[in-house]
């Protein structure tokens, strides 16, 4: 067969392999023979099996996989280097058939995926380190604490909450905002955590409180995003008996008296109604309540960490969130970047779920590929770690037999959504990049250090946007 038709091949990178119908070898690029040590006349006429390790052959085997229908295909083996070092290969390739549906031949491109696999293994170890204190965990449920509002609520348990250890990260810019909430975790200043939907907010706030003086104190949340607009007073205030039809023998206590002597999180505090804002205002203001039907004030201790999924500076200026209450609440600033932002994390957080999800079905460790793997790491998960999550636990729970079945359907989804991304979306990537720029400059209320803290980039680079894009500021 003609080699020099094939010349182009051997000025690239990745490794290239054609092979006849009984997988014997016609031509290698340069970059096969520099991995392997051989010649290309040493390599023709010899079966690609020669190539790979006995206990990776069977798996490399494509012949009664591929059809005239399907005839692409993805395989990883390990084969031996020059020098003696087994390294793990990634070939990519395409059997060929003739009219009459026979195989007539095979076309791979290989790519030596050692270091990632590398990775991979050595984040197993130290996922395997933590097993332990992860099973302890999740055996726990709820713990007693002790509440010093004046109020008797000996009798009263808090759900556990969660410290800064439960955040599993392997990311700088994340590294850093964990840094920066331990270290004003002390204090009492109200913290404002933004982030989009399912990166963790709770999280933080809980590890906030945990590593607070008042962590023997509750953690008590006010979802202000479920809370009805007429029952909001009735959450924040409490009432008494007789303050309106329905009201509960003996009354009730609100959220802030319950809280008293610890941590309050106010989850999607931008659903606050302006009517409930004001009176939220007040509260912060006097540092006491009345419950709804009662004139007596009670003076409350309450720590306030609040989230929110939204730019908040922006839902200032359109009106929506009163700017006095945005003031008193953004004194300390959090910001969580989402899992797309991140991608070291996946599979980190993949291993942490499968031992939280899968403590009784270890055997369920063999439903996560390498392909599967990969398909994870190239999605981007616009559900953050709740989506990841979700999904890790429905593929460990669901029988071996459906898994594939159930993965198939998810990569088409991941692939569809891929998919989806016009040319035109592409094309705006400058635009939407000065666009997330002047959104940091709004919330950030002009302050340069804290929009390159919350964008991860120096000063410097955040000058060179800024010009690059000729944003005032």
């Amino acid at each position: 067969m003609e080699t020099n038709h094939f010349k182009m091949f051997d000025d690239i990178q990745e490794i290239v392999l054609i092979e006849n119908e009984g997988r014997t070898i016609e031509y290698v690029n340069r970059a096969f023979c520099r991995c392997h040590g051989v010649t290309l006349k040493e390599a023709v006429g010899r079966s690609c099996f020669d190539f790979i390790i006995p206990e990776d052959r069977e798996t490399c085997s494509v012949e009664h996989v591929v059809t005239p229908e399907n005839p692409y295909y993805r395989t990883i083996g390990r084969s031996k280097h020059i020098d003696d070092k087994i390294i793990w290969i990634q070939y990519v390739g395409r059997a060929y058939f003739d009219d009459d549906n026979n195989c007539i031949g095979f076309q791979e491109t290989g790519v030596d995926i050692t270091e990632w696999k590398e990775k991979i293994e050595a984040r197993a170890k130290r996922l395997a380190k933590v097993n332990q204190r992860i099973e302890k965990e999740i055996r726990k449920d709820v713990t007693k604490v002790k509440v010093s509002s004046g109020m008797d609520c000996s009798d009263k348990t808090f759900p556990i909450v969660h410290e800064f250890s439960d955040i599993y990260t392997a990311n700088t810019k994340m590294k850093s905002v964990i840094s920066y909430a331990k270290a004003v975790a002390a204090g009492g200043a109200t913290i404002l955590v933004e982030g989009e939907s399912g990166t963790g907010k709770e999280l933080f706030a809980q590890a906030i409180h945990s590593a607070s003086k008042r962590s023997n104190g509750p953690f008590v949340t006010i979802n202000c995003g479920v809370t009805p607009p007429q029952s909001m007073g009735n959450e924040f205030f409490g009432y008494t008996e007789g303050a309106f039809d329905g009201a509960a023998k003996g009354g009730k206590p609100g959220k802030f008296e319950m809280a008293s002597g610890g941590t309050l999180f106010l989850d999607e505090i931008d659903q606050i109604p302006l009517a409930q804002q004001a009176a939220l205002m007040r509260i912060l203001e006097t540092k006491s309540v009345s419950r709804i039907g009662d004139d007596k004030e009670v003076r409350i201790d309450v720590r306030i960490v609040c989230a929110t999924d939204k730019n908040l500076y922006r839902e200032v200026k359109e009106g929506r969130f009163r700017s006095d209450l945005y003031y008193r609440l953004n004194v300390i600033n959090l910001y969580i970047p989402p899992l797309r932002e991140r991608k070291e994390d996946i599979y980190l957080l993949i291993g942490v779920f499968i031992k939280k999800y899968g403590s009784h079905h270890f055997y369920k460790e063999k439903a996560f590929s390498d392909k599967k793997l990969t398909a994870f790491y190239e999605y981007d998960w616009p559900g953050n770690v709740r989506e990841l999550r979700n999904v890790v636990e429905r593929l460990i729970y669901m029988p071996d037999k459906d898994n594939d079945m159930f993965f198939e359907y998810m990569i088409r989804d991941f692939d569809h959504k891929d998919d989806n991304k016009s040319k035109k979306e592409k094309e705006n990537k400058p635009q939407d990049e000065k666009q997330k720029i002047i959104n940091f400059i709004e919330m950030c209320e002009g302050n340069i250090s804290m929009v390159s803290r919350k964008m991860g980039i120096s000063r410097n680079t955040l000058y060179k946007k800024l010009k690059k894009y000729n944003i005032k500021y």
